[in-house]
């Protein structure tokens, strides 16, 4: 698709062609574009070419409407837009620069120190230093992960189950205590970016076995994840038996909010930014009967379009 096609596209009656042009511009945006954009934003009613056009208008760095966009236009966009979705798109390409940066500066710097407080520090190994070290390596680390979720993703075909079993295995859950269910589909084949989906489910089975380790209502804790289709969805959820999100589920999702001791706050956080990346969401709740509920959603259909 070239940028005449894309223009004429985007007010087209099919949804893959208003997609495919939405995602061409989200490679291929100029300033000039962000009229026509916000424009097609507001008129939009399906959300995966929502979230495609936001993303566009995330490349431009665009703010609120322009004088350009007459006043009716405008009153539709404010109205039509989710500003909290757009501001949180934004920050996206934020993080990687900064976590860029961060990561280029600190690493080496967090490797050497390490390396000289083992040889010049006697007891280093059961010292507050060590600890404090090891705080800001898995610090650095955090980062570098909000960086891998806010890349730009690629889209395959693989089995989810195959993927699941993997974030499990990787995770090395032995605990007595704790059992863990799975109970979707296998096979199960979608279209997705690989990396992006297995870190969102990566962080939310670490952050079901880290919530069920503190308090469990059950004995031994359980925790089942099950997946499937729903329309022109797939879903995949998360459910546990421990403590639940304290207050507002939602705040767990932002940046730096944790109500675990020792935590960073960067786990869901980490998984929204993987799961909006490729224009899916996170979803947490808590259970009526106890327990937390994490939800990953993204779309079946048109995921294959190249970007």
């Amino acid at each position: 698709m070239d940028r005449e096609q894309a223009i004429t596209s985007l007010m087209s009656t099919s949804v893959d062609e208003r997609l495919e042009a939405a995602r061409f511009f989200t490679n291929a945006a100029e300033a000039t574009d962000a009229t026509r954009l916000m424009l097609a934003l507001s008129k939009e009613n399906v959300r995966w070419v929502k979230r495609a056009l936001e993303r566009a208008l995330e490349k431009l760095q665009v703010g609120p409407p322009k004088q350009e966009i007459s006043e009716a236009a405008t009153e539709e966009y404010v109205m039509d837009t989710n500003s909290d979705r757009l501001l949180k798109d934004l920050r996206a390409q934020a993080v990687d620069e900064v976590s860029r940066t961060i990561l280029h500066e600190f690493a080496p710097l967090i490797g050497s120190l390490r390396l000289v407080a083992a040889m010049e520090f006697d007891a280093y190994e059961t010292s507050r230093t060590k600890h404090c070290v090891e705080r800001l390596s898995g610090l650095l680390d955090a980062v570098g992960k909000l960086k891998k979720a806010a890349a730009t993703p690629s889209f395959s075909e693989f089995d989810l189950s195959e993927l699941i079993t993997e974030c499990i295995a990787v995770l090395n859950i032995s605990h007595e205590n704790i059992v863990l269910r799975v109970a979707g589909i296998k096979p199960y084949m979608v279209k997705a970016d690989r990396d992006s989906l297995g870190l969102a489910i990566d962080n939310g089975i670490r952050n079901s076995v880290e919530a069920v380790s503190e308090f469990s209502r059950l004995n031994p804790a359980e925790i089942l994840i099950n997946w499937g289709p729903a329309g022109a969805e797939n879903w995949l959820v998360i459910l546990d038996c421990g403590p639940g999100f304290a207050g507002n589920p939602e705040e767990a999702l932002k940046l730096g909010v944790s109500n675990k001791d020792g935590h960073f706050g960067y786990g869901l956080a980490t998984a929204q930014l993987s799961m909006r990346s490729m224009e899916g969401d996170v979803y947490v709740s808590n259970k009526a009967e106890g327990g937390a509920r994490f939800e990953l959603r993204w779309y079946r259909d048109y995921a294959n379009i190249i970007r």
